[in-house]
């Protein structure tokens, strides 16, 4: 359940992401918020009065002042859903249209182009705080430094007059020299475009996106995992899109194509150290890509073709110098995509590795895709010389033995007794031994059955003395009416010096003997035969659990001598493993549980269980994932069950995922290292080209 609110997040979230950025990518934008200011612009409603100031000059002056060079001003129309006036705080630019209409000026914030009513036009300064209002067209200015549209509106029915007021602070550029000339307004070429803004980022987190989506679909239910390849694919498909759809020419900017003679002024550069920082065109101060620097100098002072963005930033000039036809010969390859894909692939590779066993889907996958062939064995001679590969499905039938596969033990080496594990089935043509008798379990069994005797007397028939015992019991005391008895099973059980030491000093304690020795030596001479014993209850309980104790340490020794006795199998046979972990027999279930029970009670399950796992049927059927051959000679088969229809899809949809995430990044890595060694070519020959152009008497004609 929780993994499935997990996945139904993420989907969620990458739904928003992906409709968030389709959004804001197509809509069409308010033309005036996004004006640039030096400060926090702040909003307000656009008032009555002003609104039907603005109409009526839309509607009586505007045709009046309108050229054809203006062309783009004739889109103002003021809309019902755009009441927003903005107001900005920043510098106004003009430009000259070569026309001999007045008003032929056009105004710039920066790179925004406004409309400027020409009432507004006396009281530019060097920074102004504008209102403007969001047009069908460009952004109309209808404040300037305290003045309003709607203060001029008496006026608005008179004709236009050219205003001829200097302004001494205003940051109008104008145009001062006649020979410089608007020949017209484009828009930015494709490879000017891409110089500026291609960098594939957004394609590039899409993909990955995509990808990611995919590998959830992988582990997420079958419910969801349509749905998820299909937001995955739907991911990828728009991260495809820009190759095959052309960008928009509303997102290109504007150029201006000038016709006039760049001039060197020492007003705005002097301080500079570089030859680009005091060029102009007119009133227009030219700004140069860095390496066109040693080539400027030759257009000076001659009338050349200019074209500009609206911040003064040149794209070509003169015959030579173009920033598109460098971008079209020599491109600039941006690689942050291919970082992205690089990050993005190894990412999810790593994810696949560690959640998603990546070896067996893409051998079921292959196997599947080659076709395989169906083995039937019921002999382990025959399976050990049989020409198996990987992908056959193997049928087996046989008597083998349950195996403990190794990873079943702890790091220490130690194996402890469980019920076995049939997930491997050890198959030969001889026959393991069953277990053997142990002493050392016959002795611990002795001793742990006189203990539990004496201690409870009262519920035995057999007792030497009943009514003494009876006449102690009601007393609260427990009668050890056989002690010598439990001293001759210790000496059986802990024939060594330094065994059982606990007990044996509790042994002594309560025969009052001053060391083990002389109370062994007491024993053997018949000096307890009559004695008996009284303990409390506690003692009693004491003398119980340290037998239980000393005895199941021996247990266990032999439980785990048995147990890899078990687990080592003779040299040579078959061993089919299950890489599921699944069952390959079916057996009942054992009554015992480990280490919920006594030490003796699970070796008496083990020899039960022995007989079991050392002689099972089994019949088992899988698809090959794995064949090796181990030091034993025992060749190792390790099998997969059988696939339906949705385990084989997911199959080889991991096969799949992998191998396109291999092929991405080694393309990737591929181009970003290409890219990289050709943007460090890319301006040595551009260099290289204009050097032949500038310094020769034979220019050459093309790149």
């Amino acid at each position: 359940m929780n993994s499935t609110a997990v996945i139904l997040a993420i989907l969620m979230i990458s739904l928003i992401i992906m409709a968030s950025f389709l959004i804001f990518r197509w809509k069409p934008h308010d033309n005036a918020r996004y004006l640039p200011s030096v400060a926090d612009p702040t909003y307000r409603k656009l008032h009555a009065d002003e609104y039907q100031a603005i109409e009526c000059y839309l509607k009586q002056v505007l045709p009046l002042v309108l050229t054809d060079r203006i062309n783009k001003t004739s889109g103002l129309i003021l809309t019902d859903k755009n009441d927003t006036v903005y107001t900005i705080c920043n510098s106004i630019t003009r430009f000259s249209v070569a026309s001999d209409e007045p008003h032929s000026w056009r105004y710039y914030i920066d790179m925004a182009e406004v409309h400027l009513p020409f009432f507004l036009e006396p009281f530019i300064k060097q920074q102004n705080i504008i209102d403007v209002v969001h047009t069908a067209g460009i952004p109309l200015v209808i404040s300037i430094n305290g003045h309003f549209l709607k203060d001029f509106q008496r006026d608005f029915p008179s004709s236009p007059v050219v205003s001829d007021v200097s302004h001494q602070q205003a940051s109008i550029q104008k145009n001062g020299d006649t020979s410089v000339k608007l020949q017209s307004i484009r828009k930015e070429t494709s490879e000017e475009y891409r110089l500026n803004h291609s960098s594939g980022i957004w394609e590039g987190g899409f993909l990955c996106l995509g990808f990611f989506i995919w590998f959830l679909a992988l582990l997420s239910p079958i419910l969801f995992l349509p749905w998820l390849m299909l937001i995955a694919g739907t991911l990828m498909a728009v991260s495809f899109w820009p190759l095959f759809c052309p960008s928009s020419r509303r997102r290109r900017q504007d150029i201006h194509c000038f016709t006039g003679m760049p001039k060197r002024w020492g007003l705005f550069g002097e301080f500079e150290q570089g030859q680009m920082s005091n060029i102009s065109l007119g009133g227009i101060d030219l700004i140069y890509p860095p390496h066109w620097e040693s080539y400027i100098t030759y257009d000076l002072d001659q009338k050349i073709n200019i074209d500009i963005y609206t911040n003064g930033q040149v794209v070509r000039q003169g015959h030579y110098l173009s920033l598109h036809d460098e971008e079209k010969n020599h491109p600039y390859h941006r690689y942050g995509k291919n970082l992205m894909m690089i990050g993005g692939s190894l990412l999810i590779m790593l994810l696949l590795y560690f959640y998603q066993p990546v070896s067996v889907p893409m051998k079921l996958s292959f196997a599947w895709l080659r076709g395989s062939s169906t083995k039937v064995v019921t002999d382990a001679n025959t399976m050990k010389e049989m020409a198996l590969r990987v992908g056959d499905v193997l049928k087996a039938k046989g008597v083998g033995m349950c195996y403990m596969p190794p990873n079943n033990m702890n790091g220490k080496g130690d194996t402890y007794f469980s019920p076995f594990d049939c997930s491997g089935i050890y198959w030969n043509s001889t026959h393991s031994l069953p277990i053997q008798e142990s002493e050392v379990i016959e002795n611990a069994a002795k001793l742990i059955a006189t203990v539990n005797k004496q201690l409870r007397l009262q519920e035995n028939s057999d007792v030497i003395n009943p009514g003494l015992a009876q006449e102690i019991a009601k007393s609260g005391m427990i009668l050890l009416d056989d002690f010598s008895d439990i001293i001759l099973k210790t000496k059986k059980l802990c024939g060594k010096e330094a065994d059982c030491f606990r007990l044996k000093n509790a042994l002594v304690n309560l025969g009052s003997a001053n060391d083990w020795t002389t109370l062994l030596k007491n024993t053997e001479d018949g000096k307890f035969d009559d004695i008996h014993v009284l303990l409390r209850p506690a003692g009693a309980e004491a003398l119980g659990k340290l037998v239980d104790a000393t005895t199941s340490s021996f247990i266990y020794r032999e439980i785990d001598k048995i147990a890899i006795l078990l687990n080592s199998p003779s040299p040579g046979g078959v061993l089919l493993i299950s890489d599921e972990g699944k069952q390959l027999v079916e057996y009942i279930t054992p009554a015992i549980v480990s280490y919920d029970h006594s030490a003796l009670e699970q070796w008496r399950e083990l020899q039960r269980l022995s007989d079991t796992v050392l002689q099972t049927p089994f019949e088992t059927v899988g698809i090959i994932t794995e064949l090796s051959v181990d030091t034993n000679g025992t060749r190792r088969i390790v099998l997969h069950s059988a696939l339906d229809s949705m385990t084989l899809i997911r199959c080889i949809g991991t096969t799949l995922l992998l191998l396109v995430l291999l092929t991405i990044l080694v393309i990737n890595s591929v181009l970003a290292v290409k890219k990289n060694r050709q943007n460090k070519q890319r301006l040595s020959k551009i260099r290289q080209y204009y050097d032949s152009c500038f310094d020769t008497a034979f220019p050459p004609t093309r790149w």
